[in-house]
């Protein structure tokens, strides 16, 4: 990679010193990388602008370039050859070719802010995917209807030479009236077109002109299509009347795009089908609303969110080695951030998820100050708690988090989601986010080695802390109040101090109940965060049923209307006018490899790993998780008597791996105790649980289940 990007020749490099990656491709266990070597050449020369020599680093992450300034506008490729633990040289890897802009910086500069969308500068750029429809159905009129298996964000072709001069109506949509005719009038936002085009002959492709205006109410802050793509919208179904003789159906294509996927990156089989085909539904779903290059919200705004952009980013991860896209949208929001009192500090939470995926620390540095206002620091009281009244809104405190009016607490996404959350000025879900955003803060300075700054943060977030239990915690019910003043207890009350660490211990299982017994009546946004919240907790079976739950509240509900992207909420009974490409609906394709799954990093680029598998009830899956260091494998079964699990690590790192038994003494690997391995270190046992740690490789461990 350069620059965290696998494809750098599809756009161009801003970066001076560029940072370049890779695998360490070596499946031996313990495989370690002693030493590297990188040679940058430009294209033409004789001799390389840059050879590295041979560097004793184990560094394989984000390594800058140290060689002779590179000039604007120009091609490069570059190599690496890495030597292993036993002083062994790899062969040379092949070329990768990236580009210089035109204008180069030695500082990281931010991401464009421009909303027309043309410059992917450090992005890739978007793909354009021709598709033939999966189904065809002549009419008895004459007329055609066209299934293309699932919405993308497109247009339909018409690939006709020497076409006869005739006109054609053609429509597009989303949904289904009646089978093979498409609803020319959907409820909300959900999309439907038709034109009338003309066929000419000194044309190959005939196309209709498709339009798309944002709601009456939005004047400003949509994403435009960028203009070499044409306009597109989501459509499945397409219907063609009145075609002239010899027209045929193999002359019609979807020409969609969306943002580079590899799709072999991740994979999830296991013994549920019905969960697998919630772990298809929310992967595709990630690859099909990633249309403008950019995390947006859906068809009817498309507009960037914080919210929706840190769900966004965290399926994002769990479905493919890429992260320019949510670096590119977290920078952007830094620039012009929306009005949501807590998606403000949703902006810290999304770069230090950068940061721990990549190991990559430029934007960190340049976005710092820009972090510490997102916290809400600026609405403290004495106490620490933050205050949303109008008057601490200052127009300078506004103007420092770039947001041109004033903030409201949301707490949950439509209204009728929030579980009577009764919202107040000194709010407890604000609140939540603005520890959370606090403790990273201490987490980022700290890797920025500030430690005067890490200190204050963290006696910030302590002052809360405490604060937080004497103003929002009800002893007499065991839970936490709304707000300030306020005798109700809603989900989202309790679900957002669970989630953050707020809860001391001996009162978390009458949270965690609380929790569970309210989680249906929140929006798909609060089902990330609640999912994220149980499996935290070790509620994975509660978990696992919510994932594969067949209620108005759930993925299988999208499913059975008949959307192939996930919704903007459960259901269109609770959101009149939502659409059907909403990726902040995608929470199982980050939960499941996240948490069920279990792999996380544990340290910034991956350099340790932690395997913490949460099957539930599930006797079987197979998984592969993407990390910038390579792919994570497991492999679980389960019987009446033994379970099995399997582990592949990539080389050059180490991984925490939990297994679900705490009978140490009967844990095998490949047929062994765990005290007879020289690869493996026990850790300890608790309840339910065995830590061990292991180095990269492959690994089998068997042990009796209760």
């Amino acid at each position: 990679m350069v620059e965290l990007l696998t494809r750098p020749a599809d756009t161009v490099i801003r970066q001076a010193t560029p940072g370049f990656s890779w695998i360490v491709d070596d499946s031996r266990r313990g495989a370690k990388q002693l030493a590297w070597r990188i040679v940058v050449e430009l294209a033409g020369d004789l001799e390389p602008r840059w050879d590295s020599g041979q560097m004793t680093s184990s560094e394989s992450i984000d390594v800058r370039y140290a060689g002779p300034p590179l000039s604007a506008g120009n091609s490069y490729r570059w190599k690496v050859m890495t030597w292993d633990a036993g002083g062994i040289a790899s062969p040379w890897s092949e070329y990768q070719t990236f580009r210089t802009a035109d204008v180069i910086s030695a500082a990281h500069s931010l991401a464009p802010a421009d909303r027309a969308n043309n410059d992917f500068a450090n992005r890739h750029a978007l793909i354009a995917h021709e598709q033939a429809p999966v189904e065809a159905v002549r009419r008895d009129d004459g007329s055609w209807f066209f299934d293309f298996g699932r919405a993308a964000f497109g247009n339909l072709v018409i690939r006709w030479t020497d076409a006869p001069r005739a006109e054609i109506d053609i429509q597009l949509g989303e949904m289904l009236s009646a089978p093979a005719r498409i609803e020319p009038r959907p409820p909300g936002s959900v999309r439907f077109q038709s034109h009338r085009i003309e066929l000419t002959p000194d044309r190959n492709e005939h196309l209709p002109a498709l339009t798309w205006s944002p709601p009456g109410w939005m004047r400003e802050g949509f994403i435009s299509v960028p203009r070499a793509r044409g306009q597109v919208m989501p459509f499945r179904y397409a219907e063609i009347e009145n075609p002239p003789p010899g027209f045929r159906p193999e002359m019609i294509s979807r020409r969609w795009i969306a943002y580079p996927l590899d799709e072999q990156a991740s994979q999830f089989a296991s013994s549920r089908d019905d969960l697998d085909a919630i772990w298809e539904f929310c992967k595709y779903s990630i690859q099909a609303t990633s249309f403008l290059g950019i995390y947006v919200d859906g068809d009817r705004e498309r507009k960037p969110y914080e919210a929706d952009t840190f769900i966004g980013q965290m399926c994002h991860y769990g479905i493919d080695r890429e992260y320019s896209l949510a670096r590119h949208s977290h920078e952007f929001l830094l620039q012009h951030s929306t009005w949501p009192l807590e998606w403000q500090p949703h902006s810290v939470l999304i770069a230090w998820e950068d940061y721990l995926h990549t190991g990559n620390a430029r934007s960190l540095e340049a976005c710092y100050d820009r972090l510490a206002e997102k916290t809400l620091i600026g609405l403290a009281r004495e106490d620490g708690l933050i205050d949303s009244s109008r008057a601490r809104q200052t127009p300078a405190l506004l103007a420092s988090l770039n947001v041109t009016e004033p903030l409201k607490t949301l707490i949950d996404w439509p209204p009728g989601e929030r579980d009577g959350h009764q919202i107040g000025p000194v709010d407890a879900v604000a609140n939540a986010f603005h520890y959370r955003s606090l403790v990273l803060m201490a987490k980022i300075a700290t890797e920025l080695e500030r430690p005067d700054a890490a200190k204050l943060w963290t006696e910030r977030a302590e002052r809360v802390g405490e604060r937080y239990q004497q103003v929002f915690f009800n002893p007499e019910t065991g839970l936490y109040r709304d707000g300030e003043g306020r005798d109700h207890s809603s989900l989202h009350a309790n679900l957002f101090p669970l989630l953050f660490g707020l809860v001391p211990q001996d009162f978390r299982p009458g949270v965690i109940e609380h929790v569970k017994g309210r989680g249906n009546l929140g929006s798909v946004y609060a089902a990330y965060h609640l999912l994220d919240a149980l499996y935290q907790h070790g509620q994975s079976e509660y978990a696992l049923a919510y994932l594969t739950s067949r209620s108005e509240r759930s993925w299988h509900n999208m499913l059975a209307k008949g959307s192939t992207i996930t919704m903007e909420a459960w259901d269109q009974t609770f959101k009149t006018n939502q659409d059907w490409n909403h990726a902040w609906g995608a929470a199982p394709a980050a939960m499941i490899p996240k948490r069920l799954v279990g792999v996380r990093p544990l340290e910034p680029g991956y350099r340790s790993i932690l395997v913490d598998p949460q099957p539930g009830s599930l006797d079987r899956f197979d998984a592969t998780v993407p990390t910038i260091r390579g792919p994570v494998q497991v492999v679980w079964r389960r019987s009446a008597e033994m379970a099995e699990l399997g582990v592949t690590i990539p080389a050059n790192c180490t991984a925490e791996l939990r297994l679900p038994t705490d009978r140490a003494a009967e844990i095998l690997e490949t047929g062994r105790p765990l005290g007879e391995s020289t690869d493996i270190s026990l850790r300890g046992s608790s309840a339910g649980s065995t830590t061990i740690e292991i180095s990269s490789g492959s690994y089998r461990f068997r042990f009796p289940v209760r």
